[in-house]
């Protein structure tokens, strides 16, 4: 029964997700190919927002590596090194 209910639940997920896709289409505000180009410039902005921040954070790290360096040993820390 267990068996009966997960497939039940995969096959209502599928047909659900057919029918949302066809509606989708059918009521969308613009063409395929202008809906593409929208989707692409939004993932190019995403990127390009994603390397921006790895950008910043890489120059953050590195001051408060520059930083760190920066701070002297105890003596005991230096024996142990």
């Amino acid at each position: 029964m267990k068996t009966r209910q997960i497939t039940g639940f995969f096959a209502g997920l599928l047909s659900g997700g057919i029918v949302g896709a066809a509606v989708i289409i059918l009521l969308a505000p613009r063409s395929g190919s202008e809906t593409r180009q929208a989707l692409i410039d939004k993932v190019n902005d995403i990127i390009d927002a994603g390397r921006e921040a790895v950008a910043a954070r890489r120059q953050e790290l590195r001051g408060q590596y520059e930083a760190a360096i920066q701070i002297p040993l105890a003596p005991a820390e230096q024996e142990s090194a």
